[in-house]
């Protein structure tokens, strides 16, 4: 009878698996955060000149052809990706410390910096940060900053706080750094909640972004909030199948104390 139920478990996670590599009509991505796909195999990328907007120097960027996984954590991070895929998404301007997606360099910016965001990055960045001694979740919570400076939505906000811990992953760091993750986590959580209240996001993603806010507050040690917020997912429509089997297994995990 084990036996059987073990066979039965195996084959529904092959199955999930499948489901994501293979249809990714049944896992939209919400755009703060990737839904599960499938370890890594390889990143095809370019290096990419870019022109910074702030002193129109230049700045080294990677332009990323391709990327597939057969991994996903349970936060939706792309596992063992921090310095194939994460670092590379962004640029960062190693004289002024402008760090932004190749959308965020001309000639792919929608509109030119506001002066006084310019003023700020150039006055208030290098009081905030060592821009000489970057971390890559540095670089990370810079575009964060730079976002809120610029008025762009929350979610785009919160999306740069999570990969600031995506960065983070796998990492072996003492007490120090496991609380600068956990601060980083909990603005994630913030805004990307803050984009929830505001629908920033689709209706059919909104319930992937209730959950990661409950496995954020999860792996924070915030259980009361993480259980909250698996609930609140559970009940909301238009969710994806493989969702109810996550918000089953992570909700057990915040009932069991469990922050890995």
């Amino acid at each position: 009878m084990r036996k059987t139920i073990f066979l039965l478990v195996c084959l529904s996670w092959l199955w999930m698996v499948n489901a994501w590599a293979e249809d990714d009509a049944a896992a939209p991505t919400p755009e703060a955060s990737p839904a599960p796909p499938v370890e890594q195999v390889q990143v095809p990328a370019e290096k990419v000149a870019l022109v910074s907007p702030i002193d129109n120097g230049p700045v080294e960027g990677w332009r990323i052809e391709a990327f597939s996984t057969l991994g996903v954590d349970t936060d939706f991070c792309y596992l063992n990706a921090s310095e194939t895929y994460y670092q590379k998404l962004i640029a960062t301007d190693p004289r002024t410390g402008y760090t932004g997606y190749l959308d965020d360099f001309p000639p792919n910016l929608k509109q030119p910096l506001p002066l006084k965001v310019v003023e700020k990055i150039k006055k208030k960045l290098p009081k905030m940060f060592d821009l000489k001694k970057l971390e890559p979740w540095d670089r990370y919570e810079i575009l964060a900053q730079i976002y809120l400076w610029r008025g762009l939505p929350d979610k785009d906000i919160g999306n740069a706080y999570l990969r600031a811990t995506y960065t983070m992953r796998g990492l072996y760091y003492g007490e120090a750094e496991r609380d600068r993750e956990r601060a980083l986590r909990k603005q994630a959580i913030k805004y990307l909640d803050r984009a929830l209240e505001k629908a920033q996001f689709p209706l059919s993603e909104s319930s992937q972004v209730k959950y990661l806010i409950g496995d954020l507050y999860r792996r924070n040690g915030k259980f009361s909030a993480a259980i909250r917020n698996f609930e609140d997912a559970a009940k909301m429509k238009n969710k994806p199948e493989w969702l109810d089997e996550m918000i089953i297994r992570q909700k057990a995990r915040a009932y069991a104390y469990d922050d890995n």
